[in-house]
């Protein structure tokens, strides 16, 4: 008889009640309402290669899709009687996650193997509940084991040697769409977005490495960027659009989609070709990479959005957080204002209380933001706390200068306040700064949506999600910066 393996995602819903935003690559994030689900991506590569290339049975389940709590998930997976649990965690969903899986255990007597960025960094507290530890970028790994080799000779499965990152990412079949329906994750979409989209992934990787950064320190372990072969994307779409006819676009949530503008030329063209500019495209890249000709081909290829990471306007906290040949606020402006002109939507994100900042320097970052924004250079803004997630130099840098004011990891969430505090930069001030911040991109979007819907349409919008004092907070907190630059 078979094994039977269960692959699992992150709860959906903590102790607390707030609905996980999970990121197999960022930092997890929560929120009280309106949630949406990344598709967990490396997960969903991993279930499809277990079916390929083993005999098993093997169940994809996503709480975070499902919105399931962490006893609710138990529930679902137990009645499967799983040989083995696979499951990928994050420092923010831990607990919640590793108490999900023990009552999978002790129901069925499963194996646990815990894969992720939290796992990655402490495997012996993992160890305690879970049978095994797989480190880093961990498909193979997980196959190997599931396959059966001796446990001791396995790269990347604790306590040895990390696995070697996966040169050539085309030997990987296409990501998981049959246990969960890929199209599911675009209802409701990525934040920002405008269309029924899927989640798809051309490329892996990224060249640089900010020490923040979860993906580049913890599952590559070291700089890279590897694109998939043109033509098997151009095939992945052409099944998917014939798979699911109510699909309006794709989003290419990748660490850096344009990386080499060669490979990305080429990219464009082969979409026009096959005919696959009848979608429409958002991609997460690097705006130092864009020129006016890339731009205008990415319009002919159905590209109505580019999300770039800006993070900050400062060069002190460019260099703290090791931006090196990303930060060129010139070539920024140039850029947005090229894809402005050719009618492609911007999305910045931004973060505040990295290493190097300051109140002045974060000051800096709210400036460009305006600006931008006045300037009609960005159509939507994300805003983040820089939160040094373990296993990341920013983590063990703020670890040794005795900054950081909690290990509650559950603390570490990205929007819900502030993990670290500066001699000269509180908690409180990173968490006021963020809040200004987060507030003129609420009344930035609100003047947007007014021009479509109309004023009391969105005051009402604005009101069901922050209430009366928010809408009046915001409004000061835009004002106030406006007139005193502060």
């Amino acid at each position: 008889m078979a094994e039977k393996i269960v692959i699992a995602n992150s709860v959906g819903i903590d102790r607390s009640g707030r609905y996980i935003i999970h990121s197999p690559s960022r930092w997890t994030t929560s929120v009280t309402q309106n949630p949406f689900t990344w598709y967990p991506w490396e997960l969903a590569y991993l279930s499809s290669l277990l079916k390929r290339d083993t005999a098993c049975d093997v169940v994809f389940v996503d709480g975070c899709l499902d919105k399931l709590t962490a006893g609710q998930y138990a529930e679902r997976i137990i009645p499967e009687k799983p040989d083995f649990l696979v499951m990928e965690s994050s420092t923010r969903t831990f607990r919640d996650d590793l108490a999900m899986a023990a009552a999978v255990k002790a129901a069925t007597g499963a194996k646990l193997i815990f894969c992720g960025p939290h796992p990655s960094v402490f495997p012996e507290e993992t160890l305690k509940t879970a049978d095994y530890v797989c480190q880093g970028e961990y498909e193979l790994t997980v196959l190997e084991l599931i396959q059966g080799m001796d446990p001791e000779k396995i790269l990347g499965l604790y306590p040895n040697p990390r696995r070697k990152i996966i040169e050539d990412i085309n030997m990987l079949p296409w990501p998981e769409d049959s246990d969960v329906r890929r199209i599911d994750y675009g209802k409701p979409g990525v934040p920002g977005t405008n269309y029924l989209e899927i989640q798809m992934y051309a490329s892996r990787g990224c060249p640089f490495q900010c020490n923040f950064c979860v993906c580049g320190n913890l599952y590559y372990d070291r700089p890279n960027w590897r694109p998939r072969n043109i033509d098997d994307v151009m095939a992945e779409i052409s099944h998917l659009k014939k798979k699911y006819p109510e699909m309006e676009g794709v989003f290419f949530d990748e660490e850096s989609h344009n990386q080499d503008p060669n490979h990305f030329d080429r990219f464009l063209d082969a979409i026009i070709a096959h005919g696959h500019n009848d979608l429409h495209y958002v991609a997460m890249g690097s705006y130092a990479t864009l020129n006016q000709e890339l731009i205008r081909k990415m319009k002919r290829a159905g590209y109505y959005q580019m999300r770039v990471g800006i993070e900050t306007a400062s060069e002190a906290v460019a260099e703290g957080i090791g931006l090196r040949g990303k930060f060129d606020l010139d070539r920024l402006r140039r850029v947005l204002k090229m894809a402005r002109d050719e009618g492609i939507e911007t999305y910045g994100t931004f973060i505040f209380g990295a290493r190097g900042s300051s109140p002045a320097e974060d000051q800096k970052t709210i400036d460009l933001m305006q600006e931008i924004v006045k300037n009609r250079l960005l159509t939507e803004l994300q805003v983040s706390i820089a939160t040094p997630q373990p296993g990341t130099p920013f983590y063990k840098w703020a670890d040794e200068n005795g900054y950081l004011v909690t290990r509650n990891w559950e603390d570490y969430d990205g929007g819900c306040g502030a993990v670290l505090s500066y001699p000269e930069y509180s908690k409180s001030q990173i968490d006021a700064m963020f809040q200004k911040a987060v507030d003129i991109g609420r009344v930035y979007r609100g003047f947007q949506e007014a021009r479509r819907d109309g004023w009391i349409t969105v005051f009402k919008r604005a009101h069901n999600r922050v209430g009366t004092m928010g809408i009046l907070r915001a409004g000061c907190n835009v004002l106030k910066s406006r007139l005193t630059g502060r």
